[in-house]
């Protein structure tokens, strides 16, 4: 079958296909949920329960772990209150839906045919990050495939939709600092204006809740869970796996350094039109430098290791070895690997340390990666001139 990539003929080409295959993949995951423990699901039903009998969203007895989004995320997750099996397929569907989202945004940035992002979508499935989030019933899929529009569609909603997204979840607020790094201002100020929305919402709702989140919860690093728990992968995570959970200010030193120099990256190949590599860019460094970036929430791979995939000119070529190093990392979940819990990520030895801090290693490979397509523009611009 041939692809025609003229946009009319694309848009009219991909309603059938993801029509057709919209149902195959509902009916691939709809066993999930049955067989899942689905664990931050559980916090979240409990919190839309709180919410809606009236009760403190933040001191719900018996979790665990506490619920750590805003007040506005236990608006959204309303609906779970209706039971705990509804909220199971709920998430599992809205999930699923959000990969044919994240695969057809994915494709047209790379300008792929609709046959593509159907095969993105699938072969998302295989990526540790996506089936962790499938298994814990966690919302980052519907996060990437709120993002991925408004950061690399079309849409005159980009501000709106990185608002929504930045009150639902705190870490997509470093797209409103991408947005005002590349002198998008209007964009920026519609984003801030709607994350502020969200919390004057949650405010009028939830007051008290509202107060106690941004007074006191929003600082206490003890309720995501541990920091060096093998499923952190940010660069909090590796420095309290190597130094014993006791080098804070060490990792606020390094996380803004590279926070910086991340975003900069990312202007730099936005404006070189390398938007999409900017995009993932700036998604990468999110994840470095954020306290806790479990592994569920390298959703974001999907996207990269498709561009990854998408530099690759020959088939023996030191871009398409680094793709499928990349693949295989995230395929196998390779920190899972080793021996976790129960502190015993403070005894790795060298290569386990390695291995323990995979995500983000092929996070700073992706960013270098980055700068090289940026470097190839560069001399081709130099030649032609």
């Amino acid at each position: 079958m041939t692809i025609d990539l003229q946009p009319a003929r694309v848009r009219r080409q991909a309603i059938p296909v993801l029509a057709a295959t919209m149902l195959p993949v509902l009916c691939l995951l709809l066993w999930h949920p049955w067989n899942a423990t689905m664990g931050d699901l559980r916090v979240y039903h409990a919190a839309a329960r709180a919410f809606v009998h009236g009760q403190d969203i933040y001191t719900i007895p018996g979790l665990g772990l506490g619920f750590t989004y805003p007040p506005f995320a236990a608006l959204l997750f309303a609906p779970f209150a209706l039971g705990a099996g509804f909220a199971r397929v709920l998430i599992t569907l809205a999930s699923a839906a959000s990969l044919l989202v994240i695969g057809w945004t994915t494709a047209r940035a790379l300008r792929w045919g609709p046959l593509a992002a159907v095969g993105i979508a699938f072969a998302a499935l295989a990526f540790e990050p996506v089936w962790s989030t499938f298994g814990l019933g966690q919302i980052n899929l519907v996060l990437l495939a709120l993002l991925m529009p408004a950061l690399v569609g079309r849409t005159r909603f980009r501000g709106v939709l990185i608002g929504v997204a930045t009150g639902i979840k705190l870490t997509p607020g470093i797209f409103i600092l991408y947005l005002l790094m590349t002198r998008r201002f209007r964009e920026a100020a519609i984003a801030c204006g709607t994350t502020a929305g969200t919390l004057l919402l949650a405010y009028v709702v939830m007051p008290r809740a509202t107060i106690d989140f941004w007074t006191k919860y929003v600082f206490d690093p003890s309720r995501p869970g541990p920091p060096h728990y093998i499923s952190n992968q940010s660069l909090h995570g590796a420095i309290a796996r190597l130094s014993g959970n006791s080098a804070v200010p060490l990792w606020l030193l390094t996380a803004t350094v590279v926070g910086v120099a991340g975003l900069l990256i990312a202007r730099r190949l936005h404006d070189r039109g390398l938007e999409f590599d900017a995009v993932v860019v700036t998604a990468l460094t999110g994840l470095l430098v954020s306290p806790i970036s479990w592994t569920g929430h390298w959703v974001w791979i999907v996207p990269a290791t498709a561009l990854a995939w998408s530099r690759c000119s020959a088939v023996l070529s030191w871009r398409t070895a680094w793709a499928v190093v990349l693949t295989a990392v995230f395929v196998t979940g390779l920190p899972w690997w080793l021996p976790f819990a129960h502190d015993q990520e403070f005894h790795y030895n060298a290569v386990q340390t390695v291995v323990a801090n995979a995500y983000l290693l092929c996070a700073v490979g992706l960013i270098g990666q980055a700068l090289n397509s940026d470097a190839r523009i560069r001399y081709t611009w130099r030649v032609r001139s």
